[in-house]
């Protein structure tokens, strides 16, 4: 194994530990820049594994990431930044294409691209399980071992999370 490679698998998991540490976080903006030091680690990663999608879509992640944390400036605010980084993705997708798995990467982030704007966390949550396993299959076909390992840990969380929700609103009744 290349050494290239090797140093990318530990970038990945760096990007895993920065991700658990995310998931700490109490507020939105927190939680955004902690997400957007686990994608600059995540673009390291893919460089040197070779995943280009899954490189070129977490660059454009970060853009988005920071668009989020502005929310608040006019510019960044309502639909029109989730659309707009919605359809930009899906172009870079088509851009950065390496083969049929692309498509899952490409998918996976332009859903969950969207669906970061909603404000209901119980929203984000569904989308989740959605977009993260989208993207656990590309990483599975890149061999990106961080990047399955974060994914597999996303969708868990998001289902404790929905049935931690649900049974503190059917306690709450």
């Amino acid at each position: 194994m290349e050494i290239s490679v090797i140093v990318g698998q530990m970038m990945g998991l760096v990007a895993v530990i920065l991700g658990f540490v995310s998931f700490q976080m109490r507020t939105q903006k927190q939680l955004l820049v902690v997400q957007t030091a686990t994608t600059i680690a995540f673009c390291i990663h893919y460089y040197l594994i070779g995943a280009t999608s899954g490189l070129m879509l977490n660059l454009l992640g970060i853009a988005r990431n920071l668009a989020y944390y502005h929310k608040d400036k006019p510019l960044f605010s309502g639909k029109k930044c989730p659309v707009f980084f919605t359809i930009v993705m899906g172009v870079v997708g088509l851009i950065s294409w390496q083969d049929y798995y692309s498509v899952f990467v490409v998918l996976g982030l332009v859903i969950n691209t969207y669906c970061l704007s909603f404000a209901n966390p119980q929203h984000i949550r569904c989308s989740i399980l959605i977009s993260s396993p989208l993207v656990l299959i590309y990483d599975a076909f890149v061999l990106s071992v961080g990047g399955v390992i974060y994914e597999s840990v996303v969708i868990v969380s998001s289902i404790i999370g929905m049935i931690r929700y649900r049974r503190a609103k059917g306690e709450s009744k």
